[in-house]
């Protein structure tokens, strides 16, 4: 097993392209205008979410991420000390048995696989899990527990499902990438937040939104310092010898002063899929395990991995019991995770039959946002704020272009004042501030966005996945930790024509809408579609939120 206090680079996170010259004048041609960029990303390198191979199993990864999740609990007034006994769950903020919906007997509820409005939501509102992790630091500092004072935990161990030390590496880097690319590269953003080439808000060009789980909010603080790494002179003091300190970065107040990282509550989450919908969410729920080993394919890899000596018994107890989204995910996840971190699979346990479990788990899961049915009623809403966002860039780049600066679509116009509108209500419905002054909270009209230049949505692979299907993706495999998915708009010079380009970590996607001529740029191929070409990509998915609760229908009722 790897040290717990080394980076371990188990080939488990994306791939990002090479930013060489040759790269850089194909992909952005100087009479191309880069507009806007909005990445998706997935979070970065985590602990299994069930620990059912394994259980006893201890993972010495987290030495780092328990300590920056203190320091955040603290900072938003949301921190139980150590010494302080948990708060008791409350039952019903949490999903539940999923209940009889084909008229099965109340004794029989315990074991049944549907599910009904009171199942749709894992939590009624930012409960933020008061510390959730085994570990509670407490006020012991860094400096503390270096010095050996006792501490009743190893500090290091994760809980289930926790953003690792290597998570953390892993997000940094793609932050680091970002900030090569479109600070160093392109120069669309300022190379400080605090230096002397803005006096600007962070919120006038940076909008930072993540799903309510401490895994997302860790790796957006680690993208964050990647993107912005606070830097310490070396070399003699020269500016340009520095580093970074994600080891000594802190997520506390002071941090979040600097970002504004916006979240939601669950139910107003668009990031996760819509599951207060009917006949979206019961399209996850697995049909009889015969059923669902119908396929040839599947049916071998069912067959392989339950004959493993090491943990064959196992991983049938698991394939065999019904699971949300996928019987296989668990079994991949845990293996993965291991991978991960550096450790050993078992001896009979190669990495074909990991990448064919991991194939099987993505077939599950992403089968019904393969469907146009599907990516409309769990999607709609999403889809929805990327072309809204995307949309107001390119009013308002176009009415710069006319020498109109200020104007636009959007709440605010900014007119005057040099700066873009404020970004639209649509997109930030249901917007809460992660605040020092008031926990979370909701913006005042002066901390609503702008129009921004880079938009960061940290999110889950149920997120980054079903948008690059949207948009072309013909991936088969499992996505990697740490995944990006990036919308760019640009603006020829030329003629002042809009283009949009959608890339997966190091691949560029092809959406079939952009094919015909006149529907992408005549210079850079398919893959650069008009902006009218993405709407209309998009606009079967679009409906208002009164049309997808129709086609949701009604969740059955239970006693």
């Amino acid at each position: 097993m790897a040290a717990a206090d080394e980076v371990v680079d188990g080939g488990a996170s994306a791939p990002l392209p090479r930013l060489t010259p040759k790269y850089m004048r194909e992909m952005y041609p100087s009479y191309l205008e880069l507009v806007q960029a909005q990445v998706f990303f997935r979070h970065g390198e985590r602990s299994p979410v069930q620990m059912r191979l394994f259980p006893e199993r201890e993972w010495p990864f987290c030495d780092r991420s328990n300590y920056l999740h203190s320091e955040f609990m603290k900072a938003i007034g949301r921190f139980v000390p150590k010494e302080e006994p948990m708060p008791v769950p409350d039952t019903d903020m949490m999903m539940k048995k999923r209940l009889q919906c084909d008229g099965g007997k109340a004794e029989d509820k315990e074991n049944a696989s549907c599910y009904t409005k009171k199942t749709a939501t894992m939590k009624t509102g930012l409960e933020y899990e008061r510390a959730k992790w085994t570990l509670r630091l407490g006020t012991a500092s860094l400096d503390s527990r270096a010095n050996g004072e006792n501490c009743s935990q190893d500090p290091r161990m994760c809980n289930a499902g926790q953003l690792t030390d290597v998570g953390l590496h892993s997000v940094e880097r793609v932050g680091a990438y970002l900030r090569e690319l479109y600070v160093d590269k392109l120069g669309i953003l300022p190379r400080a937040i605090d230096g002397a080439d803005t006096s600007r808000p962070v919120s006038d060009w940076l909008y930072i939104r993540a799903t309510d789980y401490s895994r997302v909010l860790q790796s957006t603080f680690a993208l964050l310092t990647g993107l912005y790494p606070q830097r310490t002179a070396t070399n003699g003091g020269s500016s340009d010898g520095s580093e970074s300190t994600l080891s000594t970065a802190s997520f506390d107040g002071s941090f979040l002063r600097r970002f504004p990282i916006h979240t939601r509550m669950h139910s107003m989450e668009t990031m996760h899929g819509n599951y207060a919908c009917y006949n979206f969410i019961k399209q996850f729920v697995d049909p009889p395990i015969s059923e669902a080993r119908e396929l040839k394919w599947i049916d071998d890899v069912y067959r392989q991995a339950t004959q493993l000596k090491s943990i064959g018994p196992a991983v049938k107890r698991i394939l065999d019991k019904p699971h949300f989204g996928s019987t296989f995910h668990p079994v991949y996840d845990e293996l993965q995770s291991l991978v991960a971190h550096g450790v050993p699979l078992p001896h009979d346990v190669n990495h074909d039959l990991l990448a064919s479990l991991g194939r099987v788990a993505y077939h599950q899961w992403t089968g019904p946002t393969q469907l146009v049915s599907g990516q409309r009623l769990g999607f709609s809403r999403l889809i929805r704020e990327v072309a809204a966002t995307m949309g107001q860039a390119a009013d308002y780049s176009q009415a710069r272009a006319k020498g109109a600066e200020g104007s636009g679509s959007g709440s605010g116009s900014g007119s005057g004042s040099g700066l873009p509108p404020r970004l639209g209500e649509r997109q930030r419905k249901g917007d809460l501030l992660l605040s020092t002054d008031g926990g979370i909270r909701e913006e005042t009209a002066s901390e609503i966005p702008r129009i921004p230049k880079l938009a960061l949505y940290g999110g889950h692979d149920i997120t980054v996945g079903p948008l690059a299907i949207v948009m072309g993706s013909q991936t088969r495999e499992w996505l990697p930790f740490a995944s990006a998915l990036t919308f760019e708009l640009f603006r020829d010079k030329t003629d002042g024509s809009h283009y949009v380009r959608t890339q997966l970590n190091d691949q560029v996607l092809q959406v079939a809408t952009c094919e015909p001529f006149g529907k992408h740029h005549p210079k850079l191929g398919s893959s650069v579609c008009t902006l009218e070409a993405f709407f209309e990509h998009v606009q079967p998915l679009l409906a208002s939120d009164a049309d997808i609760s129709a086609e949701c229908g009604n969740f059955p009722t239970i006693d």
